[in-house]
């Protein structure tokens, strides 16, 4: 009997253990190199952005490590953050701005409803109580983001982080918990149930020690995966000064640079993209994209009730938001027959859902026709990045 007693005891100790904090420590003692490479704690704020599954540890790593006087603004978006321009504030800042960054978080496929729960877990750590959002007109299709696609980049530290923030209102929690749990229903389980129906009920206790264990094991690599691929450097180093404060940067003449730089790549390329990109990814199938976006709608979409979630979750949180509203390459557009209704009815809608909810708003929608603009049919290039980036220091400015 006494055998018993103790394997349960061992066991209910195991699973304790599990699921502390104790095992995350454990996991990121796993990830330690002896004598890693030493970078400045900036380059944190750039790195590889959009690998932040431990976002709330990293974010606070990298706003404790800064001088004072430096202003950083939480910016949130997706696949944009990566292009390769010289405009790119991954680039442009660290170089140039002694007195602000941008910590840049995002990939492809994280979209408004990431996003919110990534704000639910790290507001409480966003001491200016502000955030930036970039939103890509792509995400508002008519099935929103799909669930492998939300699953590719879902962080169950984020998720666990959310759980745990006692500010959110029991609404806009629940209607988190209910959303995405239609796109990873193994989520349901003991406090964060989406049951409607008893019979719905009764699956949530049957399925729940299942649920629990695979949510902990993938909270777990997901401290793993934010760590180890960061394993062979330290972010320990000085933060490196860049040459001159915000307030006295000449935006036209980095306009003419990037005009300049946007008239070398992009060349007599006829539809306003990168050269390179164009020979390479657009010439060899040009003929069958021709009219492929005629079907397309932007104005119909469950992505706008994700982004009133986001919205939710700023207001709960008491954390002001600008939302930055991007435009469509329009020469290419009207190439693949992506109607202007569509393209214009998009910015409409943000416009109106930025001022139901106490918004601001940067509206570049006005811009698709606008040279150098664009890196490559949808994202942003030289001379877009330069207007984020000063909308992004006009709101975050003290």
């Amino acid at each position: 009997m006494r055998r018993v007693v103790a394997l349960l005891a061992g066991a209910v100790l195991a699973m304790g253990l599990f699921l502390s904090p104790v095992a995350d420590t454990a996991v990121r003692a796993l990830t330690t190199v002896k004598n890693p490479q030493q970078r400045s704690v900036r380059v944190l704020n750039y790195e590889s952005p959009g690998h932040r599954e431990d976002t709330v540890r990293l974010y606070k790593q990298a706003i404790a490590g800064e001088p004072d006087g430096v202003t950083n603004l939480y910016l949130m978006g997706s696949s944009e953050l990566g292009v390769p321009v010289d405009q790119n504030p991954n680039v442009w800042l660290p170089t140039t701005a002694s007195d602000f960054d941008l910590y840049q978080s995002g990939r492809g496929n994280q979209q408004s409803l990431y996003h919110a729960i990534e704000l639910a877990a790290v507001g409480p750590s966003i001491a200016n109580k502000k955030v930036a959002l970039i939103l890509s007109p792509q995400w508002f299709v008519s099935g929103g983001v799909k669930a492998s696609q939300f699953q590719s980049v879902f962080s169950h530290a984020a998720w666990d982080a959310m759980l745990a923030n006692p500010h959110l209102s029991p609404s806009t929690r629940q209607r988190l918990i209910a959303r995405v749990g239609s796109l990873m229903p193994q989520l349901c389980t003991f406090g964060a149930s989406c049951a409607t129906t008893t019979a719905s009920e009764v699956q949530e206790v049957i399925d729940a020690p299942y649920n629990v264990f695979t949510s902990r094991v993938n909270a777990l690599r997901d401290t793993y995966k934010g760590v180890d691929y960061r394993k062979a450097v330290t972010y320990t180093g000085a933060w490196h000064q860049g040459r001159q404060s915000m307030a006295t940067v000449d935006w036209a003449a980095e306009d003419a640079k990037a005009t300049a730089t946007g008239q070398l790549k992009v060349g007599k390329n006829p539809y306003n993209m990168e050269n390179a990109y164009y020979t390479k990814r657009i010439v060899p199938q040009l003929d069958k994209l021709k009219g492929q976006q005629t079907g397309v709608t932007y104005t119909s979409s469950v992505e706008y009730d994700d982004l009133q979630l986001f919205l939710d979750v700023a207001h709960d949180l008491g954390i002001d938001v600008m939302l930055i509203s991007l435009p469509v390459n329009g020469v290419w557009s009207d190439f693949t027959g992506l109607p202007k209704a569509e393209r214009n009815g998009f910015a409409a809608k943000v416009r109106t859902m930025a001022a139901a909810n106490g918004a601001q708003l940067t509206d570049l929608t006005s811009k698709s026709y606008e040279p150098y603009y664009f890196f490559d049919t949808l994202h942003l290039g030289w001379r877009g990045w330069l207007d984020v980036t000063r909308a992004c220091w006009e709101f975050a400015r003290p």
